[in-house]
């Protein structure tokens, strides 16, 4: 072998070393960088009506949630809503949570921190136009 080959050889080598160690670096650095948490899609749901109701059952995947409501009412109107769990009957009369009484045109939003579960909304209303939308959120 001539005193070029070797120095093509041992150029060949230091290219494929130096490759070699960049590559394990680079896995190792994935493997040691702190991996956002896999995030949960969005989950919404939408009610309305003008009347009391008892909506279907929802599923909520995450922990926290967040129910925002509009009410649009006038004289003699009235609208409140609780929440339900699917596994605890509403027949033992405690709800998860629940809105305030609404007696004039509202906006508003309430946290649920009770999930992941199913759950299902009553809501009673009379001479009041609402809707709502439940939303969950990333924890």
């Amino acid at each position: 072998m001539t005193e070029e080959e070797i120095r093509k050889t041992r150029r060949e080598v230091y290219v494929l070393v130096v490759f070699f160690i960049v590559s394990i670096l680079v896995v190792l650095s994935y493997l040691w960088w702190p991996q956002p948490p896999a995030e949960q899609p969005e989950v919404k749901y939408f009610f309305s009506g003008d009347s009391g109701k008892v909506t279907p059952i929802f599923h909520i995947p995450t922990k926290n949630w967040k129910i925002y409501f509009t009410v649009q009412a006038g004289d003699n109107s009235f609208f409140k809503f609780a929440v339900y769990s699917a596994v605890y009957s509403e027949a033992s009369g405690v709800p998860l949570a629940e809105s305030l009484d609404i007696y004039n045109t509202a906006v508003s939003q309430m946290i649920v921190d009770d999930g992941p579960g199913n759950f299902y909304l009553v809501v009673t209303s009379s001479l009041a136009y609402w809707e709502i939308t439940i939303t969950s959120t990333s924890e």
